[in-house]
């Protein structure tokens, strides 16, 4: 009796691990559909050549791989031998070896990336297939990934991978899977343009419409498929500055009157004349009436809406109403400040900037982190650099370099001095002289030239004056032209010359090379 009981538990608790792992199957199999990886070009090793307005292909030793027979050719990713080769409507597509690919499908054509500034302008492992007056996809192996059912496929602008498609006059959105998104049941459909540094706009959710008699009206479709609100809406926004945090908020409107949603859930109601995120702030400024207030993405009412004027300006807000002017901080807590004076967050937490308006112009100082004075408000502009160094102008308009204690560490004898984007390098420049000093990261000088033209690439600058070039790391480094950093990186960029040939460009997305 007991056996058998013991028997019976095992079998439950076996049948029991059987249902968990088939949902977790489940779950992680339908997360997938929706995950996708986006090709990374490592080299570029094919390149468009055009002879008498006529276009071909090279490689990168500048032998001519396809002759210049076509009036366009089209290179998706250059790092494959996969050509698409135009003879005005006509296309066919060759590899290296002028073997057809592809052969088995009526047309094949790569995918215009929308509103992207680059040489890398099409998908670059997913290509439309035509076939019986219908449009599918496949991918670079020529697998069908989504059947040919289609009126159109074209990407969905800023989504990389993500595929806006028509059936009967409907829009629905498709990924580089294959998966329905989205099934064609909308007059149009757009990214929420929501971004990150990571992922890009890969998390992007989708607001969608419909044509009504009274006009369109918007609702929301998270990445993976979900409705999160029907299209009634007048319109809708997400809020997208607000990476740190998972959920969705959207920012809509109707009838006239504004209000929030934090996923599905209304948390402010639709009583506002607007409602706008700001993003330094990290607060939505409500307008009711003529008054003015703000509140937390979670509904919360940080500044009561009862002023006449309200902004945003560093690390505290400004509100006026009647006679009576505030400052509070993000918290909403009243902070005993100068009106007419800012403070601004630096890269260096233990450093801000101060500035102080007086008789309209503003002036410019140092507090530490607690608000102590370091620098009193009295340079025409300060910005800090890194270290405890900051640029400031004087009064006579001359730049120099100063200490957080305000010792001067650079003479004030600049027309301009400026930190090169992403280097600990500085670029001083003397107008009269036209002579440019370049500063490392410990203030040294490490090049005096004359009408310089500064390059500035990932991990280095390039520097040409009088026809000489100079190669700098990011701490102001010297570097041969050889550095490992500077050929690595010529490897993920068309190169000016390539044997006899010269690059040309026409526009930002338009790159071909030609005989010299």
């Amino acid at each position: 009796m007991i056996l058998n009981m013991k028997k019976k538990i095992g079998i439950l608790i076996v049948i029991l691990l059987i249902i968990i792992c088939a949902i977790i199957f489940l779950v992680k199999n339908k997360n997938s559909k929706y995950n996708y990886d986006l090709s990374k070009i490592n080299s570029y090793e094919y390149f468009t050549l055009v002879s008498n307005e006529k276009c071909g292909v090279i490689n990168k030793n500048g032998d001519i791989i396809i002759e210049p027979n076509y009036t366009k050719i089209a290179i998706p990713n250059p790092e494959k031998d996969i050509f698409f080769c135009y003879d005005n409507n006509d296309v066919q597509v060759l590899n290296s070896k002028k073997e057809k690919l592809y052969d088995n499908f009526e047309k094949v054509e790569p995918i215009n990336l929308k509103n992207v500034a680059t040489t890398l302008n099409y998908e670059k492992d997913t290509f439309t297939f035509f076939k019986d007056g219908k449009y599918g996809l496949i991918n670079i192996d020529g697998k069908i990934i989504a059947k040919n059912e289609y009126d159109s496929i074209e990407n969905l602008q800023l989504c990389e991978g993500t595929f806006l498609v028509k059936q009967n006059s409907k829009y629905g959105i498709i990924n580089k899977k294959g998966t329905v998104v989205i099934k064609p049941e909308y007059d149009n459909i757009v990214s929420d343009e929501y971004y990150t540094e990571a992922d890009g706009y890969k998390k992007s959710g989708y607001i969608v419409s419909n044509k009504t008699e009274d006009g369109y009206r918007y609702g929301y479709v998270t990445l993976k498929g979900k409705k999160y609100l029907d299209a009634e809406f007048n319109s809708i926004d997400r809020v997208s500055q607000n990476t740190k945090n998972s959920e969705i908020y959207l920012v809509v409107s109707q009838n006239g009157k504004y209000g929030l949603y934090k996923n599905k859930k209304k948390i402010i109601e639709t009583e506002y004349q607007s409602m706008k995120y700001d993003d330094n702030s990290e607060l939505l400024i409500l307008q009711k009436g003529s008054k003015y207030g703000m509140a937390s993405l979670d509904g919360k009412i940080v500044i009561n809406v009862e002023n006449t004027n309200i902004e945003s300006k560093g690390i505290y807000i400004y509100a006026s109403k009647e006679n009576e002017n505030k400052v509070f901080d993000k918290s909403g807590n009243t902070v005993n400040i100068n009106f007419n004076k800012s403070i601004y967050e630096t890269e260096n937490e233990n450093y801000r900037i101060s500035t102080l308006d007086n008789n309209d112009k503003t002036y410019y100082g140092i507090t530490d982190k607690n608000g102590n004075n370091l620098v009193s408000e009295k340079y025409k502009y300060i910005e800090y650099i890194f270290v405890n160094y900051f640029i400031a102008e004087n009064d006579e308009g001359k730049y120099g370099i100063i200490t957080s204690n305000g010792k001067e560490a650079i003479e004030f004898k600049y027309s301009l001095l400026q930190k090169i984007k992403g280097k600990k390098i500085l670029q001083a420049i003397n107008s009269e002289t036209k002579a440019t000093d370049f500063y490392n990261s410990s203030l040294k000088i490490i090049l005096s030239a004359k009408d310089a033209q500064i390059d500035n690439k990932e991990g280095y600058i390039k520097v040409t004056s009088n026809g000489n070039i100079y190669y700098f790391d990011e701490d102001g480094n010297k570097l041969d032209e050889n550095s490992e950093i500077i050929t690595k990186k010529d490897l993920l960029a068309e190169p000016e010359k390539i044997g006899i040939y010269k690059k040309v460009q026409f526009t930002l997305e338009n790159v071909y090379y030609v005989k010299e």
